[in-house]
């Protein structure tokens, strides 16, 4: 019996040890494969040039700080290290691009699709829609999303932008001759929201009618304490995110802003589900026909109803995206535009003769064809993106090595594209901080590579809504010259910038509005009229 029972033990010993030994043979290889990739990862790094690094840390004390700091420090790291630099935070690697060569091949590349790892920190607010969407949801929804901004489908949009506009137009006018500066965004946001909402969606949001757009404030808080996530390394744990946004009331945040695009997603479901209903609603119908007048949103619903892979959560976050990308990013350039007519009233001068060649002194409405004409209008809008990209830095995620210039990027390191250095570049254009919208003739344009302007971004990932984004701004500037000659008493040196989800004036935009003289300018000069007569154009 001792015998059986030893013999058992030593079985059971002898099990426990191969089970043991390939435990750690197997904890081996991994850590010898580990070391063998990150030595090939860290050695490809170390061929890339860029500053000293702390051990543990790497270069992340030198990004703390509030974001107008962070945008300094990447400004200053771009300036002493050329086109392609690296820097560490943490054991993360992060390679600076900013020559147009090289960006022609991150952005068309496969191998760097995905979104950075920063993304992750803004999901709470955007979700996973085609911003910050992985690259295999990415392709699917962008299939269907594409169709909602082709070029037949604009000349719908137009009495949108119209409508939208004069409303606009109500809520400036008694700011007009005040003598007293006013901060357009709120009016300017306001107008984009319903515009985008009403184009992208079919819904009246009527966001215009309220002082101050409960949506707005939800998402400038949101994306304000979200870029602070990035920033403050202690923040980036889940746990520790969670008893930061209890107290800062950031959970509240978050309900509030989705509350605008569930109410609207319901109402619109509600809607359509009475359409099938009653049959208005024939799926087999020739689709060419069909998608004219439908908006990316009935597209959505109709391909869920239909059976294809789109959860309720996946329509709201392509909403909440569509609000955000459509929205603020038009506003903020409207406003920056804006602003730098007001510094530069030769310009808008200019601007305006352009509007006046187009309308004369009569007081039709714009139209479709109308904005092809207004190319100068394009070039100062370029113009402003160019000094001003709403999105001023962007990241993407290596899935595999790639050859970049003369540098291998290794794989599962993160590169940062910087449209806002590319764009101050002295390089690509000559006084890189001047307001000058002949950068954008099509003799200069030519002059230059074709990613030296990335404002949209480019490649696969580039902006799908630029062309859509270009109609809508085009209407609104023009609009507001119609109306309003615009002054302000900021200079350049007085702009400071700072990023949230997006890039934003610190001290806002403040305009003083006249009342328009419609004569061309050269008439005007000729012959004063320091009392225009007012007038309302839409």
């Amino acid at each position: 019996m001792d015998t059986t029972q030893r013999t058992i033990q030593d079985t059971k010993f002898s099990a426990s040890n191969i089970l043991f030994y390939l435990f750690v043979t197997a904890l081996v290889a991994y850590g010898i494969n580990y070391k063998r990739k990150r030595q090939r990862f860290e050695y490809l790094a170390s061929k890339i040039p860029g500053p000293p690094c702390l051990p543990l840390v790497g270069n992340a004390l030198s990004f703390i700080g509030n974001s107008e700091d962070v945008l300094g420090v990447i400004d200053n790291f771009m300036q002493q290290y050329t086109e392609t630099a690296r820097f560490w935070v943490g054991q993360e690697l992060y390679i600076t691009i900013s020559n147009p060569e090289d960006l022609q091949i991150v952005l068309n590349n496969t191998k760097t699709l995905e979104k950075g790892p920063a993304y992750k920190f803004f999901i709470n607010t955007v979700g996973t829609g085609l911003f910050s969407a992985p690259v295999e949801k990415w392709r699917r929804n962008r299939k269907v999303i594409t169709p909602a901004f082709n070029m037949n489908l604009m000349s719908h949009f137009v009495p949108v932008f119209r409508e939208k506009n004069a409303i606009l137009m109500q809520r400036l006018k008694k700011h007009e001759n005040t003598g007293k500066a006013v901060d357009v965004w709120e009016y300017i946001s306001g107008a984009a929201l319903d515009i985008i909402c009403q184009t992208a969606m079919g819904y009246n949001v009527r966001a215009q009618e309220e002082e101050e757009s409960e949506f707005a404030a939800a998402l400038t808080k949101a994306s304000e304490l979200d870029c602070m996530r990035i920033y403050k390394v202690w923040l980036h744990p889940d746990f520790i995110f969670e008893i930061f946004s209890f107290f800062t009331g950031l959970k509240e945040t978050y309900k509030t802003l989705h509350k605008l695009p569930k109410q609207l997603i319901a109402e619109k479901k509600a809607e359509f589900q009475r359409k099938m209903e009653s049959g208005e609603l024939d799926f087999n119908e020739d689709a060419k026909d069909s998608k004219k007048l439908k908006v990316f949103l009935d597209i959505l619903l109709e391909l869920k109803a239909a059976g294809a892979h789109f959860t309720d959560d996946d329509i709201r976050d392509e909403v909440i995206t569509m609000m955000i990308g459509g929205s603020e990013t038009s506003a903020l350039t409207n406003c920056f535009t804006l602003l730098m007519l007001a510094m530069h009233p030769e310009i808008q001068e200019k601007v305006y003769d352009e509007v006046y060649s187009i309308f004369g002194d009569t007081d039709r409405p714009l139209e479709m064809e109308d904005l092809g004409k207004l190319t100068y209008l394009e070039q100062t809008l370029k113009e402003s993106l160019r000094l001003f990209p709403v999105g001023p830095v962007f990241l993407r995620k290596v899935t595999e090595e790639i050859e970049v210039g003369k540098y291998t990027i290794p794989k599962d390191c993160n590169v940062i594209i910087p449209p806002l250095n590319v764009h101050h570049n002295p390089k690509y254009y000559s006084n890189p901080k001047v307001f000058n919208p002949d950068n954008f003739t099509p003799e200069a344009i030519a002059s230059r590579h074709r990613y030296s302007f990335i404002a949209f971004s480019g490649g696969a990932r580039g902006c799908i809504g630029s062309k859509y984004a270009m109609l809508s701004m085009k209407v609104t500037i023009a609009t507001i010259l119609r109306n309003f000659e615009v002054h302000t008493d900021m200079k350049m040196e007085d702009i400071k910038l700072k990023v949230d989800l997006l890039m934003r004036s610190v001290h806002g935009y403040p305009l003083k509005l006249t009342t328009r003289d419609r004569r061309p300018s050269h008439v005007r000069k000729a012959q004063p009229n320091p009392n225009p007569s007012p007038v309302a154009v839409y």
